[in-house]
């Protein structure tokens, strides 16, 4: 792993944080994108965001704070409008979604062991990802393959309505809102208490290997509810860094040199692994909800600190 307090660059989060974390980083071209509420677009669908269409800056520049080597090198993209989740899915919205079809995604899952170090339970899974969890927390234990039939089961019900996983470049705009600091609430690590659901002081007595905890406390050892902090972004959206890391659409690649410029995920045959993008509450350290951050992971592979959210494209008027 990487921070700016002179930890290493690189681990696997299975033995030291058990996964291998990158970076990543936005610098928008313009003043924020417009946001609406669009709602929600059929009974069980979650509550969307319209971004409106912009260009920016993927990647960090050299001299950000805490920067990773495969945050670049800077690569501008264009998007077009977008509509994206105000939330994580959550709990009781998954958990929809298997009653009606009856998915089994199969058990086992990465969880916290009360030592503060993650092990794989071959007993854990989504309803019981080792501590407790409430409807409107964010679904945790999901793979990507799972994060993705929940969203082919959302496109069943909306006459062909593009939901999907965001890619990388989507998650990056959306994430940034427009802002160029490190945090995407400014420049302070140990403001995210006010804002979102990290590792805190809590944390930190509760495990006191981690001695890179935030200086604040947020109100929870585990997961929060969805929204808990009503402290949404310039774009609208909350919870896009911090409480559960998000799988996105894109495979991982060491640098940005093929990201696609229109803003689709970046994609291979064989990938090894996919991209999670925000940090999460589980992470031994605070420096992790940096917005530039990117993490990589098995897809095949649920953990207790990986969630997702759902994006829309929008129909050409």
């Amino acid at each position: 792993m990487h921070n700016t307090n002179g930890a290493p660059r690189t681990a696997t989060l299975l033995m030291s944080l058990c996964l291998a974390l990158h970076g990543c980083s936005v610098t928008p071209a313009s003043q924020p994108a417009a946001v609406q509420d669009s709602g929600t677009f059929c009974a069980v669908c979650p509550t969307m965001v319209t971004v409106e269409a912009g260009s920016f800056l993927l990647g960090s520049s050299a001299d950000e704070p805490g920067r990773v080597d495969d945050e670049g090198p800077q690569r501008r993209i264009k998007l077009a409008s977008f509509a994206v989740a105000k939330h994580e899915v959550t709990v009781g919205e998954f958990a929809r979604f298997v009653r009606q079809t009856g998915y089994d995604d199969g058990a086992g899952c990465l969880t916290m062991t009360a030592q503060g170090t993650w092990s794989y339970d071959p007993d854990a899974s989504w309803r019981n990802p080792g501590f407790s969890q409430g409807d409107d927390h964010p679904v945790v234990c999901v793979t990507w393959h799972a994060a993705n039939a929940y969203v082919d089961w959302l496109n069943t019900m909306t006459n062909g309505t593009p939901y999907r996983l965001l890619s990388e470049s989507e998650w990056a705009y959306s994430a940034r809102a427009g802002a160029t600091t490190p945090y995407w609430w400014g420049e302070n690590e140990n403001d995210f208490c006010q804002y979102t659901n990290g590792v805190d002081k809590t944390a930190k007595a509760t495990y006191p290997g981690w001695q890179l905890a935030g200086d604040c406390d947020d109100g929870f050892l585990y997961t929060a509810p969805v929204g808990h902090y009503q402290r949404a972004n310039a774009f609208g959206l909350e919870d896009m860094v911090g409480n559960v890391w998000e799988w996105v659409a894109d495979c991982y690649a060491g640098d940005y040199n093929t990201t696609p410029t229109d803003g689709s995920p970046v994609t291979a045959e064989a990938c090894e692994k996919h991209v999670m993008r925000g940090g999460a509450w589980g992470d031994y350290g605070s420096f992790y909800l940096r917005t530039a951050y990117r993490g990589a992971w098995d897809g095949s592979q649920a953990f207790g600190n990986i969630g997702f959210r759902v994006v829309m494209t929008l129909r050409e008027e």
